[in-house]
């Protein structure tokens, strides 16, 4: 792991946001909270909390919103919101509107029911009638608060009702809206999954890779022959075209920097843009990680910022950014440190 990243310049605000991404959680006066924009998760690591979403100095970070007094606080003066860590004033904040999940685009998932059981999940038991969220995206696009849309989705009740479910209801946006820059984040079986989804419509796609190793992948998730998601980024980039792919890259969970750092390697080479993402866990999914011998917990804001050094140094090199994808992690730039963007 040789990367030289010394002419990366880090700002205090990226500390800061790499900071918080670490400690996960941040206490708001319920008086502040009133007027703030509140999202409750139906799934997810964060499924049934408050997350709140929070911009400053450029930068944007969600975090769920904790009862209890915590090393960050949010708070107000005559001039707005404060991000403050115990007495020390951080920064300046503005909220950020997480009606549709992230700022500026509709992220939504279609199916909370899955047949998996990877243990960084937790997975909804809630099925919203096709037709509802349909009229959610109409409104939320004919409003113009969204500039793309995102569509993810659990794997219920099979891999090929999953596709066709994504299939279909791409199909019918991109009928309405076909200017709208649109991804899809689905579990696929074949090329032709693939192909189905950029027919429809599709303009992005993430498949993930899910974590930094095939012992990793195969303990906490399994649903696949590891190396063949590597096929599937191929075939991807060979239909939607180099830095129209996208794949997660999970850590924390045992792995070394030098896994990510190979993983991610690997997916650029391909022609597809590595998201590395720092593991997010409540207690349940803490307890499942530990029934399978994975230590996780908070993840050094050192690292995260490394990480991401690394990625803009791997990206520029094959000539890739993340500055062009218009759809999912990116452009939201709220969970992850991100290059181009952030540093």
């Amino acid at each position: 792991m040789a990367t030289d990243t010394r002419d990366i310049l880090i700002d205090d605000l990226t500390k800061l946001k790499a900071e918080l991404i670490s400690y996960g959680r941040i206490y708001i006066p319920k008086h502040i909270q009133k007027y703030m924009s509140i999202e409750r998760p139906k799934s997810g690591p964060h499924s049934g909390e408050k997350i709140i979403g929070l911009e400053f100095g450029g930068k944007r970070v969600k975090l769920p919103i904790s009862d209890n007094p915590e090393r960050f606080v949010l708070e107000e003066d005559e001039k707005g919101l404060i991000i403050k860590e115990r007495n020390r004033i951080r920064a300046r904040a503005k909220p950020l509107d997480l009606r549709y999940h992230a700022p500026g685009q509709l992220f939504i998932s279609i199916e909370n029911r899955c047949i998996y059981s990877c243990l960084f999940c937790t997975a909804g038991n809630i099925s919203i009638p096709e037709e509802r969220l349909l009229d959610f995206v109409r409104k939320a696009v004919d409003l113009g608060n969204i500039k793309s849309v995102a569509i993810t989705s659990g794997v219920y009740p099979s891999i090929e009702d999953h596709i066709n479910k994504i299939e279909r209801f791409v199909r019918i946006i991109k009928t309405s809206y076909p200017d709208i820059p649109l991804g899809v984040e689905p579990v696929v079986k074949s090329d032709e999954h693939i192909s189905r989804l950029y027919s429809a419509g599709a303009d992005e796609i993430k498949i993930n890779v899910q974590t930094a190793n095939r012992e990793l992948f195969d303990r906490i998730c399994g649903y696949m022959d590891y190396d063949k998601i590597f096929d599937f980024l191929q075939s991807a980039v060979d239909i939607f075209g180099r830095g129209k792919v996208m794949s997660n890259v999970i850590y924390g969970i045992g792995e070394s920097d030098a896994d990510v750092v190979k993983t991610m390697e690997r997916i650029a080479d391909i022609g597809a843009v590595p998201n590395p993402r720092a593991i997010r866990v409540n207690p349940e999914i803490k307890k499942r990680f530990e029934r399978k011998g994975c230590g996780v917990g908070e993840v050094n804001p050192d690292r995260i910022i490394r990480i991401a050094q690394i990625l803009k140094k791997i990206l520029q090199k094959r000539s890739l950014s993340t500055k062009n994808i218009k759809t999912m992690c990116f452009p939201c730039g709220c969970c992850d440190i991100v290059p181009f963007q952030d540093i």
